[in-house]
């Protein structure tokens, strides 16, 4: 898959995990789903699924209530290290954690743009190729396999979504691993 390909299904997949949206989730429904939900439903299995629980525990989207163990502070400081090094600020009317799952989705869309852009240019793309393999290696992956787990465990849409942003990541992380053997440290 191209670099700009990966940028939109890392966008799609962050607007999937973001709170419902009509404009996201009506085409989806409309496309191949036997099942259509109100917005108040959507809302109400988002709820469930991540802040209020239901029936079962609910599964935290920020990587750093994810991974308690790690120790949150380190985590943050971790990104925001990532994010500083490509000029990235969160914008003041988010107001929203960067190890939040959309934000870091939302970054990895980023680094695949650039990559691209990079390799439209004539440029070498191998750094955000580097940056992209490290972020998932010590993000992402550290956490949404688990995460995708857990999910699938319910009766939302969102475990099998989970599940596939589990298998894009992973998949992303052995191309690069890839294409960069031998040539990133």
């Amino acid at each position: 898959m191209n670099p700009t390909d990966r940028a939109r299904q890392y966008l799609v997949l962050a607007r999937l995990f973001a709170f419902p949206q009509p404009e996201v989730w009506e085409p989806l429904e409309r496309e191949g789903a036997a099942l259509t939900r109100s917005q108040d439903e959507r809302e109400a299995e988002y709820l469930a699924a991540f802040e209020l629980g239901g029936e079962e525990t609910p599964v935290p989207l920020y990587e750093g209530l994810f991974r308690q163990q790690e120790g949150r502070g380190g985590i943050l400081e971790d990104i925001m290290r990532f994010f500083a090094f490509f000029d990235v600020r969160l914008q003041e009317a988010d107001h929203d954690y960067p190890d939040h799952l959309v934000t870091e989705l939302e970054f990895m869309a980023l680094l695949c743009q650039r990559e691209a852009d990079a390799e439209a240019a004539g440029k070498d793309a191998n750094s955000y190729r580097r940056a992209s393999r490290d972020f998932l290696q010590r993000h992402l992956l550290a956490w949404v396999p688990e995460f995708a787990q857990r999910l699938a465990g319910g009766e939302t849409a969102y475990g099998e979504i989970a599940q596939t942003l589990a298998k894009f990541c992973r998949e992303h992380a052995d191309e690069l691993g890839e294409m960069t053997e031998g040539v990133l440290p």
